[in-house]
């Protein structure tokens, strides 16, 4: 009796793992594509305009690179946002104030919802004027003019 609890204990065991390295593995080839006539920021990083890739490696966190250049880096996307009923497509979100713009969310899915980066320390400093004049927008704490890009597989 023991034996055969031990067995099925080692399948469901073996089971699992294969189901887990599955669809971690589905995930890593999730890539996706979008192009930017704007240079944009991840946090205080500044990256040109161009057009990029992003591929999905594990929950919230994807491999940002540039197609061109060949320059990437790892971005997390750590806060769940809604999607509106009326959203587009799969598409990438900038917040943008005055001529700066933020790489803000990601929604993989149509009608899904998505996933937003924690606002960096810059992005503040750029929303409450106190990065330049070239940014500087009306009063404290200003809302950023959301601009959404579509991705494409």
């Amino acid at each position: 009796m023991k034996s055969q609890s031990l067995k099925l204990f080692a399948m469901a065991f073996v089971l699992g793992l294969v189901t887990i390295f599955a669809a971690g593995s589905a995930n890593a080839q999730t890539r996706l594509s979008f192009e930017t006539s704007f240079d944009f920021h991840v946090g205080k990083e500044k990256l040109s305009a161009g057009k990029y890739e992003l591929q999905k490696l594990d929950f919230g966190k994807y491999w940002l690179r540039n197609i061109e250049t060949k320059k990437s880096r790892i971005v997390h996307f750590e806060i769940t946002e809604g999607n509106e009923a009326s959203a587009e497509a799969q598409r990438v979100t900038f917040n943008r104030y005055g001529e700066t713009y933020f790489l803000r969310s990601v929604f993989e899915e149509e009608k899904a919802d998505g996933k937003q980066i924690i606002e960096s320390g810059y992005e503040k400093q750029v929303r409450k004027g106190a990065a330049g004049r070239n940014n500087q927008l009306a009063g404290d704490k200003a809302k950023p003019e959301k601009v959404s890009i579509n991705l494409s597989k």
